[in-house]
Formats: structure tokens, C-alpha cells, sequence
């Protein structure tokens, strides 16, 4: 059940990564200034939610399992990725209005290519490494 509302949001992450990818310029992202203020701030708010989930409870829950492999891939994830949260967190107190966006959009647009590749990395490596140790 807990790996499902993991994955849900994964889903719903991967979404909102794509919808902030297709403002793919400087001129894109000011003329589209609101709309990637929006997808920002629901990608704060979904992320605040899960990568706390993960951080403070199924990263620590996983680095006392009992299975050597579980242990370690979880401990190493977390090691090499665990930034994260912060990192967004710097991202979306600079980004998130549509006022901030406009002052400087192409260093929003760099902005958002570097974190929503590290957001793509992380998760696209407990979908295909992480979550299949957890299933039954």
C-alpha cells in the first residue's frame, strides 16, 4: 500500500516534470510566466510531501532491513541523492512567481533543466532500482 502511494506520486510528479520541460526557452518560459509559476508550486507541494516521506521514513526504515541488498541500495540512494530537498527547495524560493520568472528567464530556464534532471535521475532510479526490491 505505502509503495503504490509512492509510485502514485511518482506518477504525478513525472507529469508536472513534463509539463515544466515544454517551456523549452527563455521566450516560452516569460510568455508562459503563470503557468510555470502554477506547475512550480504544485511541484513543491507534491514533492514536499513525498520526498519527506522517503527521506525521513522509508530511506532510515530501509537502512535497518534485514536483506544485505535492500540495506545497501537504500543506504547508497540516500548518500548520493538525499540532497534533494534542499536543492528543490533553493530552486523553487527563487522560481516560484511568475515576477521572478520574467526578471530572468534564462537562468530560470537553466534553473529548471538542472533540477528537473536530478528529480528525473532520482526517480527514474527507484522506479527501475529501489521499488521492485519492496515488492512482494
Amino acid at each position: 500500500m505505502y509503495l503504490e502511494l509512492l509510485t502514485d506520486h511518482h506518477a504525478s510528479i513525472y507529469a508536472l516534470l513534463k509539463q515544466l520541460s515544454g517551456f523549452s526557452s527563455a521566450s516560452m518560459l516569460t510568455a508562459n510566466a503563470e503557468e510555470a509559476s502554477r506547475a512550480i508550486s504544485r511541484l513543491a507541494g507534491l514533492l514536499t510531501v513525498h520526498l519527506a516521506a522517503e527521506d525521513k521514513f522509508l530511506y532510515p526504515s530501509l537502512a535497518r532491513s534485514e536483506d544485505e541488498h535492500i540495506r545497501t541500495t537504500a543506504t547508497h540512494f540516500e548518500e548520493e541523492m538525499g540532497h534533494l530537498a534542499s536543492t528543490f527547495l533553493t530552486y523553487k524560493e527563487a522560481w516560484m512567481t511568475p515576477t521572478k520568472i520574467r526578471q530572468n528567464p534564462a537562468a530560470c530556464l537553466e534553473a529548471t533543466k538542472e533540477v528537473l534532471a536530478a528529480l528525473q535521475e532520482r526517480l527514474g532510479r527507484e522506479d527501475a532500482q529501489l521499488y521492485p526490491l519492496l515488492q512482494d
